[in-house]
C-alpha cells in the first residue's frame, strides 16, 4: 500500500484520538517518528505482519472518518475563500 505519509499524518493529527490506543501507538511511531515496520515490530515486540495490518487498518479508519466528516476538505475550501478574498482586496486597493 503506497500512501502519502504527509496526508495520513495530517489525518492522524485530526482524527487520531478516535483510534484504539494500540493503533495510535503504532501510527505515531510510523508517521511521526518515521519508524519502519521492522523497527516498530522490534520496539513493540509484535510481528511485522501485525504492524503492517495495524497501519493499514488505522489508515483506513482515518480515511473513513475524513470521508464522513470532511474536515480537511472544508478547511481547504475556507483557505481558498480567504485567498480569493485577499486577491479581491488587493485588486480593490489598486483601483482606489
Amino acid at each position: 500500500m503506497r500512501m502519502n505519509k504527509v496526508y495520513y499524518n495530517e489525518l492522524y493529527d485530526i482524527y487520531g484520538s478516535l483510534l484504539t490506543k494500540r493503533q495510535q501507538e503504532i501510527l505515531q511511531l510510523y508517521f511521526q517518528e518515521d519508524f519502519s515496520y521492522a523497527e516498530i515490530s522490534e520496539e513493540l515486540s509484535i510481528s511485522r505482519a501485525a504492524v503492517l495490518d495495524a497501519v493499514h487498518k488505522g489508515c483506513n479508519a482515518l480515511q473513513k472518518y475524513e470521508d464522513c466528516i470532511h474536515y480537511i476538505e472544508h478547511r481547504n475550501q475556507v483557505f481558498e475563500l480567504i485567498k480569493d478574498d485577499s486577491i479581491l482586496l488587493e485588486k480593490i486597493q489598486e483601483i482606489l
